[in-house]
């Protein structure tokens, strides 16, 4: 996806970043997506944030040779469907 910001909308990224509220306009970015994902009804981001960290389980064991005990992942995300 390619995003053009308006003058007005860089400017708050750069005062956001001199002030030291974000490092890079990238993290202003995720600090912003986070706001917003705070704001969905609470039953879709909780089961996308489940999802999501179920993901990144599987690919940490993977990884590093973990086991999950005899649960699987594809358990994990059917557990976080509302």
């Amino acid at each position: 996806m390619t995003i053009i910001l308006r003058p007005e909308q860089e400017q708050v990224l750069r005062e956001a970043i001199n002030s030291g509220l974000a490092q890079t306009p990238d993290e202003a970015l995720d600090q912003a997506l986070d706001m917003l994902r705070d704001r969905l009804p609470r039953q879709t981001a909780e089961a996308e944030s489940t999802a999501a960290i179920a993901r990144r389980l599987a690919r940490f064991g993977k990884s590093h040779g973990l086991s999950l005990g005899g649960a699987t992942i594809k358990e994990l995300l059917h557990e976080s469907r509302p």
